[in-house]
C-alpha cells in the first residue's frame, strides 16, 4: 500500500519481479522462434481456462474455453496446429490476408478475388478511377497535391511506410506495379486471379482494428499500430462520399457503422443472424431478432489480446476459437446468407471455412508496442503492487458497489502481469495464465452502458446457434461454439461486459467498451468524466484551413502521458427543440442538467433498443463541414454512449490512480 508521501511501506519489496510483460501475442507462436518446424507446439493457455481453474484464486475467470475443432471433418476446418511449421504456414496465409496490396490480401465482401460470382463480383469493391474523384466531392478545385494524406485524415486512417499502391489518373496497374499513389492502411488494392493489378480497391479489416500513435520515429511499432483497435475512423463518411460516384455498397451506412467518428458497429450480430444456415429459424426467433434492437456503437478491441482471451466481444458472445465470425466482413457476399444462395452461399462459407484460422493465427501473433515515453520505474513498481493486491473492497473503503469474484483488486479481473504474482499459485493456478482474462464481470457490478448486453438478447443467442458463425454442428456437445450467452452454456453466470487483458492499454485509448471515456485517468476517478468531449484535430495544412481532418495523434502534441489518453476539449450541451431545431444532435442535452437527457430523446431511445436498425435509419444525414465536424462529439447523453459504470474505482485515492497509471504504461 501507499505510505502519506506516496512511497511504497518499507517492508514491501521493490525487486525487478513487478515488472515484466509479455506484451500480448501468441504464447504458441512466441515459443517457435528459433525453433525448426518440426518443434511440437505446447499447449496454448487459454484451453487451461476451465471450470474450476480460478476457484480460490485472486484472479478469476468465469468464461472458458471451448473447442470447436474436437471434430475438423464435421465442421469442415482444419484442426489446430500440432507443430511449428504448421503454425508458421497458417501464420503466412493470415499474414497475406491482411497485408495490404499482397496477392493475397482480402477486402470487404469480397474475399480475396472481386471477380467471382459469390463475391458479387466485386459489388464491394471501387475502381481507382472512383477513388481519384473524391477530391471533387470534397469541394476541391483541382487535385490537391496531399490527396493521398487528406483520405487519411478525413476518414480517421493512416499512411504506413509499407507500400500499399493505387493507379493515379492515367496509369495502368500493371505497367506501374500497382501504380504511384498510396492508399491509407484502410483501403488495399485487390489482385485478379493470376496476380496482376486489379485496379479495384476494397476497405480491409484495419479500417477498425489498426489506427495510429505517433510516427516510426517515435518507436518501433508506432505510426501505424496494426492491431490497437482504431479510435480513427468514419466509415460512413467515406461511404457517403463515394455513394454519389456510384459506388454501390455505400448504401451499407444505412443497415450499420456508426454515428460518432472513432467508433463501429461492426459485432451487429442480429442482421446476420436473419439467415440461418440449415435449420429455419422459429417465429419467436424472428421477432426477438427484430425487436433486439440496435447495438449502437463500440471501441474496438485490441487484436495483440486474443491469444489471451478464451471468448471474443465485449460481452463474451463468441469462443475464441469460433474463427469465422471474425472473417465477416472478408466473406464473399453471397457467404453471408446462409442456405438462401445456395451452391453461390455455399462458395463463400468455403472461403470462409479455408482462411478463418490463418487469418487468426497471423492475427493472434500481433504484439503491443511498447510505451514511448519516460516511465518513473518506482511509481510503477508501487503501482504493480496496487494492481495486483489492492482489495477496492477492503476494510475503510466503503465501497457501496457489489463486490466481485477474485481478490477484489483490478488483477482480479484483468489478469496478473507481473512475475511476482504470475508465479504465485494464490493468483493462478499456474504461471502459464500470465495475463489471461476471462471474467466477464456482471452489469450490476460494471455498470457500464447495458445496450450491447440487450441487444444480443434471447433470440439473438438462439438464432445464432443456428448460423454458420455459431458452428451449428457443435451444438448441444460440451464443445458448443454457439453464442456462449445461451442459458444452457452460461448456467448461473450473469449477463455482462468481459474485462479485457491490458497489453498495451496506453495505445487504446479511449475506454470502455463503447469509447465513452477519453482516458484512465478517468476510468479510475469516475467523478472526472464529461458528459460531452471531442478529441483534439490534427491541425490542417495552412493553405487548406476547411479541410476535414483526422483525430491528432501526435504524441508530443496531442497525448496527455499523464492521464494516459487522448487530450480533448469539453463541449457545452444546448437543448434541441422545435423551436431550436438547429442545435446539432451530438449536442443535444439538457444545459439546466447536464447529466440529464432531454425527453424526447429518452423516447427515441426506447425505439432505438426495441426495433433493430432504428438507430441507423432515424438519424439525419450529415453533408455539411459543421455536421461532419460534429461527428468528432462524443455526447454520453445518446443511446448506447452513456459514460458511467466502474465505479468501484471511486474508493481508490489520486496518489493509488498515478501509480496505477504508471504501471500501466509498462504493459
Amino acid at each position: 500500500m501507499l505510505v502519506a508521501a506516496g512511497l511504497v511501506s518499507p517492508g514491501v519489496s521493490s525487486a525487478g519481479d513487478l515488472i515484466g510483460s509479455s506484451r500480448g501475442g501468441s504464447v504458441q507462436w512466441d515459443y517457435c522462434y528459433g525453433k525448426p518446424d518440426t518443434a511440437v507446439l505446447p499447449v496454448d493457455p487459454r484451453t487451461l481456462v476451465q471450470p474450476g481453474i480460478s476457484n480460490g484464486k485472486a484472479v478469476h475467470f468465469n468464461a472458458f474455453w471451448k473447442d470447436c475443432h474436437v471434430n475438423p471433418a464435421a465442421v469442415q476446418e482444419v484442426g489446430h496446429a500440432q507443430t511449428c511449421g504448421e503454425l508458421r504456414q497458417r501464420f503466412y496465409v493470415g499474414e497475406g490476408l491482411l497485408t495490404n496490396g499482397h496477392p493475397g490480401a482480402g477486402a470487404l465482401f469480397t474475399g480475396t478475388d472481386p471477380t467471382r460470382v459469390e463475391s458479387g463480383l466485386g459489388i464491394a469493391t471501387f475502381t481507382a478511377g472512383q477513388y481519384n474523384e473524391l477530391w471533387r466531392i470534397w469541394g476541391f478545385l483541382l487535385r490537391p497535391d496531399n490527396f493521398d494524406s487528406l483520405v487519411a485524415q478525413r476518414y480517421g486512417s493512416a499512411v504506413s511506410t509499407e507500400r500499399n499502391p493505387y493507379p493515379l489518373p492515367g496509369q495502368n496497374p500493371n505497367w506501374t506495379n500497382g501504380g504511384s499513389g498510396q492508399l491509407p492502411q484502410m483501403l488495399t488494392q485487390l489482385r485478379n486471379p493470376d496476380g496482376s493489378w486489379s485496379g479495384r480497391i476494397g476497405v480491409t479489416c484495419h479500417a477498425c482494428h489498426s489506427g495510429a500513435v505517433g510516427t516510426p520515429a517515435d518507436g518501433p511499432g508506432l505510426g501505424v499500430v496494426l492491431g490497437g483497435g482504431s479510435s480513427l475512423a468514419d466509415l460512413d463518411l467515406f461511404l457517403s462520399d463515394l455513394l454519389p460516384l456510384g459506388y454501390p455498397a455505400s448504401l451499407a451506412t444505412f443497415a450499420n457503422l456508426n454515428r460518432t467518428r472513432g467508433t463501429n458497429n461492426a459485432s451487429d450480430i442480429n442482421l446476420a443472424f436473419l439467415f440461418p444456415d440449415e435449420t429455419l429459424l422459429s417465429a419467436g426467433e424472428v421477432i426477438g431478432l427484430i425487436n433486439s434492437g440496435s447495438t449502437a456503437g463500440m471501441d474496438t478491441p485490441a487484436w495483440w489480446n486474443m491469444g489471451h482471451r478464451p471468448v471474443k466481444f465485449v460481452d463474451g458472445v463468441f469462443p475464441m476459437d469460433a474463427p469465422r465470425v471474425d472473417m465477416v466482413f472478408y466473406t464473399p457476399f453471397f457467404g453471408l446468407f446462409g442456405g438462401v444462395g445456395g451452391p453461390v452461399s455455399e462458395a463463400g462459407q468455403d472461403w470462409m471455412r479455408t482462411n478463418g484460422p490463418p487469418l487468426n493465427t497471423w492475427v493472434e501473433s500481433l504484439k503491443a508496442p511498447r510505451y514511448p515515453l519516460a516511465i518513473n520505474q518506482t511509481l510503477a513498481e508501487q503501482g504493480a503492487v496496487l494492481f495486483h493486491t489492492l482489495d477496492m473492497w477492503g476494510p475503510g473503503r466503503n465501497n457501496p458497489v457489489q463486490r466481485p469474484q477474485g481478490n477484489g483488486s483490478c488483477a482480479s479481473c484483468h489478469g496478473a502481469y507481473a512475475p511476482r504474482y504470475v508465479n504465485d499459485p494464490a493468483f493462478l493456478a499456474t504461471p502459464a495464465l500470465e495475463g489471461m482474462a476471462s471474467y466477464i464481470v456482471p452489469l450490476s457490478i460494471i455498470g457500464t452502458d447495458p445496450v450491447r448486453v440487450n441487444t444480443n438478447n434471447l433470440a439473438v443467442q438462439t438464432a445464432g446457434a443456428k448460423n454458420f458463425f455459431g458452428y451449428p454442428q457443435t451444438a448441444g456437445t460440451a464443445q458448443d461454439c454457439g453464442p456462449q450467452n445461451q442459458p444452457h452454456i452460461r448456467g448461473n453466470r450473469e449477463l455482462g461486459y468481459l474485462a479485457p487483458p491490458l497489453y498495451g492499454v496506453w495505445a487504446t485509448a479511449p475506454y470502455l467498451h463503447n469509447g465513452s471515456v477519453p482516458n484512465v485517468w478517468e476510468v479510475l476517478k469516475p467523478s472526472d468524466r464529461k458528459p460531452i468531449w471531442r478529441r483534439v484535430s490534427t491541425p490542417p495544412r495552412w493553405d487548406q484551413p476547411l479541410t476535414i481532418m483526422g483525430f491528432d495523434t501526435n504524441l508530443q502534441r496531442a497525448y496527455d502521458s499523464t492521464k494516459l489518453g487522448w487530450k480533448y476539449d469539453t463541449i457545452a450541451c444546448q437543448w434541441r427543440t422545435p423551436l431550436n431545431p438547429a442545435v446539432s444532435p451530438y449536442i443535444n442535452c439538457d444545459p439546466g442538467d447536464e447529466f440529464r437527457t432531454p425527453l424526447a430523446q429518452e423516447m427515441m431511445n426506447v425505439l432505438f433498443s426495441n426495433i433493430f436498425l432504428t438507430w441507423n435509419i432515424l438519424y439525419p444525414p450529415t453533408r455539411t463541414r459543421q455536421q461532419l465536424e460534429d461527428r468528432k462529439i462524443f455526447n454520453t447523453h445518446a443511446f448506447g454512449q452513456d459514460n458511467g459504470g466502474h465505479e468501484f474505482n471511486s474508493v481508490l485515492t489520486d496518489l493509488e490512480r498515478v501509480a496505477l497509471i504508471e504501471y500501466l504504461k509498462t504493459l
